[in-house]
């Protein structure tokens, strides 16, 4: 009987981290998703020109400001 707990419980806890490593997952997706489309724009944000880059810069300027304001 108790050999029986045992298992239950170590079944239990085997449940609880692959239910917290699905979560981690689950959540770091989106995240490297946007970070891999993102890298394109790296590197060709050394070529485009000043007058556009104060605009692309503007425009992640107010996304931030609105994102982060919720």
């Amino acid at each position: 009987m108790l050999d029986r707990l045992f298992d239950l419980l170590s079944q239990t806890r085997t449940l609880r981290s692959l239910l917290d490593f699905c979560t981690i997952v689950v959540r770091l997706l989106p995240a490297l998703v946007v970070v891999v489309a993102l890298i394109p724009s790296f590197f060709l944000f050394a070529f485009v020109s000043a007058g556009a880059r104060r605009s692309v810069l503007e425009i992640v300027d107010r996304l931030t400001k609105w994102t982060l304001a919720r």
